[in-house]
């Protein structure tokens, strides 16, 4: 009998403490509110920043062979010395090259130039993944013909459409389609200088490659059986040293990428640690002159009966379900925030989230 009574004084007592913390609230719900809106905002934001650093990590790992295009890339300033070319011609079951080089570009219809970044491609490059077009077919065929791929902000800066003309050195291209996305490729370079691809074979006709010219080659290599890529770059390591070259392979891709972007969102994160910890300094402050402001309050409730300890931990109570709420509907709006960033950011990164 005597614990089922302690236990319903109890109970009571509970209740009692979150009606007299919620009747207390009426009055001053819209400081409570702006309490709330701190904690919210950067509970938001830890939450919001640490799911996108998870989901970009997570992608990185699945698209790394999606963003080098090939299973081992070998690249420098220069072309393969004679002397080297058997070591790197029995590399991979498949090879494709690229020349690479800023030019200013011409539009004749439009009257219009610009500079952008020229990609002579030849071969069946990317091995994974794929150049995105309008109209699809466009990506495979400009390279049979005289024809060039032209970045879709290029396209739109000039008003030109499929069947218009571009002119790069000595030579008239015919635009074949829009360029959306290929690998190795970035929104924000592509705003500096957009991307151009024409076929291998007429670059010397551009007349655009001569002495002193900048240029960059990248020889891609594709293998159809299961090879461990490390092994093979260990051993041919001793010759892309001597050559002046550099390689990158899914591995190495992975880590770049992902080291640049976890360096990125921990920056991010560290701000918004920061934020959320002086918003916390700052609602600790507010609700100390909160608490003091409810003195009158509390001698009231002393004169009615009530303990001091009750009296705290209706505060208590009022404080901690302010935490706990702000907490929940910041956490849910993280969530809601980390879904839409990949929408705002898909321009700039090289894969999608």
């Amino acid at each position: 009998m005597d614990r089922d009574r302690i236990k319903y004084t109890r109970e009571v007592s509970f209740r009692w403490l979150c009606r007299m913390a919620w009747r207390d609230s009426r009055k001053n719900r819209g400081r409570l509110f702006l309490f709330i809106s701190s904690i919210i905002f950067g509970v938001a934001a830890m939450v919001a920043i640490h799911s996108f650093r998870y989901n970009l990590q997570r992608d990185v790992d699945n698209q790394a062979a999606e963003l080098l295009g090939a299973d081992l890339v070998i690249s420098g300033n220069d072309t393969i010395k004679q002397k080297a070319k058997p070591t790197f011609d029995s590399l991979g079951d498949k090879r494709s090259k690229e020349c690479t080089f800023a030019s200013m570009a011409y539009f004749p219809k439009q009257r219009g130039t610009r500079l952008v970044q020229v990609r002579a491609l030849e071969g069946s490059f990317p091995y994974y993944g794929r150049i995105e077009t309008i109209p699809a077919v466009a990506s495979t065929s400009f390279r049979g013909n005289r024809a060039a791929l032209v970045d879709k902000t290029l396209m739109l800066q000039f008003d030109a459409h499929a069947g218009d003309s571009i002119k790069l050195g000595d030579v008239v291209f015919v635009i074949a389609g829009s360029l959306e996305k290929a690998p190795r490729q970035t929104g924000l370079s592509s705003s500096i200088a957009p991307i151009v691809y024409i076929p291998f074979h007429y670059l010397m006709e551009t007349g655009l490659i001569n002495t002193g010219s900048h240029v960059d080659y990248n020889y891609y290599y594709k293998y159809d059986r299961q090879v461990d890529i490390n092994a093979v770059v260990k051993h041919i390591e001793p010759v892309i040293r001597k050559e002046g070259l550099n390689y990158n392979t899914v591995e190495t891709q992975k880590a770049n990428v992902g080291r640049f972007f976890t360096d990125l969102t921990r920056f991010l994160a560290l701000v918004a640690f920061i934020a959320l910890l002086l918003g916390c300094i700052g609602v600790a402050s507010s609700i100390h002159v909160y608490v003091r402001e409810k003195n009158h309050a509390i001698a009231i409730m002393r004169c009615l009966g009530t303990k001091a300890s009750q009296a705290f931990l209706i505060y208590l109570v009022q404080i901690t379900a302010i935490g706990f709420i702000g907490s929940l509907i910041g956490a849910i709006l993280g969530v809601f925030i980390q879904r839409v960033l990949p929408v705002v950011f898909k321009d700039f990164l090289p894969f999608e989230i």
